[in-house]
């Protein structure tokens, strides 16, 4: 078996510790720990202390196997006299949105949900910015994340970062400034932007595969980095329309876009661990000036219940370069992506994300696509299928997988309930192709006549902690007999 991702040695050791701690105290509560009766020397339970040891026993394995979460919650911070407050859970295991709280300063939203995939990494650095890859080495920066100040907080909103590349020795950071006129109504947040961005960034198309927080810990500790890099500076002016309401999340933007790119070479080559594997070459990119019109709408009811994520998200990109914009590249490129959380019930959920993706023109190397390994296809070697020699221009995409809580037989008298409640099990499967058409093809083209052998496939099978964000599944190829690769993330895929 291959290791595909990222582990963290050290959070390795909680849910270790904690097993072995648990065993100790299960035996202890299974042995006939007794409480003295009046009338004799005979020994009985005390149910009452019992049942508060099962609940504190309970509180610890979900607090030690769910360790692994890096998700962050918003920051508090009071932006208007009145705002809204995320409601609590009521019970019936759905979370209902935004509620309105007078002066509260907690859980106060100036931002958007957790769940929307579509938003670039550099808006969002908080704070201190750290991170590894094999460009830039160690990157040391601070940034200042976008907020959306959807009632009359504040109508201008400055956001940027700051950091240098040890390895690549260079400085990187955007500063951007928007103006937001909420113009929603009491119970619909409703905003009108407009803005603009400059920037030096080093930048990847691999986003959408695989966070830069996971990333880094991959790079750092086992010395993969399943990202690839260029050089982007430029400046970009954009008007958007954002809408939230207690169960939806939408936004439509366009924006014109001058950038410059530039390839980057390796800078780096350690990891804590690894042995003496070496980081892959970083691929030459086509260099130029892009001037294009980028466009993007999307909405988003993700949410995070008891019975686990539910809810929609669909995005859409399109991007048209060249022709009358002028720059070095004249291409059109359409983007789809399409996400399902269902819980089917107690203990099961369905989970399943189609990606598709076209063009028309001659697309660059930084924007074609490549399928394979990590956050595509897991039971094939990582971009395996990258198209011809002027790389894909067509590509389809579906992620599967069925999850089951661990307590499912929980009726069962001998069944461990205390410990597999905060266990998963996981079924997944994967199938997709790239292909390479003519550049003068109709962008809705090129897709016909797709067969069993064309397409790729694989699937496995695994566990995961109870929210998920930790990870193990061994996957197999399903067109040739070859071992299983071993899959391990820290972060869902998707």
């Amino acid at each position: 078996m291959r290791i595909l991702s990222s582990f963290h040695t050290g959070a390795a050791m909680k849910p270790i510790a904690a097993l072995a701690l648990l065993c100790l105290l299960r035996a202890v509560y299974s042995s006939p720990l007794l409480a003295q009766s009046p009338d004799s020397v005979r020994y009985e339970r005390d149910p009452a202390f019992w049942n508060r040891f099962e609940k504190e026993v309970d509180r610890f394995v979900n607090n030690a196997l769910n360790g692994f979460s890096n998700a962050e919650e918003p920051t508090p911070q009071l932006v208007a006299d009145t705002v809204h407050t995320w409601a609590s859970d009521p019970g019936d295991g759905h979370d209902y949105g935004w509620t309105d709280s007078h002066r509260s300063q907690k859980f106060i939203s100036y931002g958007i949900p957790k769940y929307v995939p579509w938003i670039t990494e550099n808006t969002i650095q908080k704070h201190l910015i750290l991170r590894y890859n094999r460009v830039e080495g160690t990157f040391l920066g601070l940034g200042s994340e976008k907020k959306y100040y959807w009632e009359d907080g504040k109508e201008f909103n400055p956001f940027g970062s700051i950091g240098y590349g040890f390895a690549s020795h260079r400085w990187r950071g955007d500063l951007g400034i928007s103006r937001q006129i909420p113009v929603g109504s009491y119970d619909n947040d409703q905003l009108v932007e407009v803005g603009v961005e400059g920037y030096s960034l080093t930048d990847s198309k691999d986003q959408w595969r695989i966070s830069m927080l996971e990333n880094s810990m991959a790079a750092f500790f086992i010395h993969e980095d399943f990202r690839d890099y260029y050089g982007k500076d430029g400046v970009m002016l954009h008007t958007a329309y954002l809408v939230r309401d207690h169960e939806l999340y939408g936004e439509a933007r366009i924006a014109y876009v001058v950038d410059r790119y530039r390839s980057m070479e390796n800078g780096a080559d350690w990891a804590l661990f690894g042995g003496h594997k070496s980081f892959r070459d970083n691929p030459q990119i086509n260099e130029g000036t892009m001037r294009s019109i980028a466009t993007l709408a999307g909405f988003s009811t993700a949410s995070k219940s008891r019975l686990g994520m539910e809810g929609w998200n669909l995005h859409a990109t399109a991007e048209f370069a060249g022709a009358g914009l002028g720059g070095d590249f004249r291409f059109q490129q359409y983007i789809l992506d399409l996400r399902r959380y269902q819980p089917l019930g107690r203990y099961d959920n369905f989970n399943v994300r189609f990606r598709a993706g076209t063009s028309h023109g001659n697309l660059p190397v930084q924007k074609a696509y490549e399928i394979g390994g990590l956050g595509t296809l897991p039971g094939f070697s990582f971009k395996e299928f990258p198209g011809d020699t002027l790389g894909a221009n067509r590509m389809l995409l579906m992620n599967a997988e069925y999850i089951l809580n661990g307590d499912f037989l929980g009726d069962l008298a001998f069944w461990p309930t205390w410990l597999m409640r905060h266990i998963k099990l996981i079924l997944l499967a994967d199938a997709g192709l790239v292909r390479t058409s003519s550049p003068g093809t109709s962008p809705f083209s090129g897709f016909g006549g797709i067969t069993w052998n064309e397409l790729r496939s694989d699937a496995g099978i695994g566990i995961s902690n109870r929210s998920g964000s930790f990870r193990l599944a061994a996957v197999w190829r399903t067109d040739v007999s070859e071992p299983a690769r071993l899959l391990l993330r820290v972060e869902a895929p998707f």
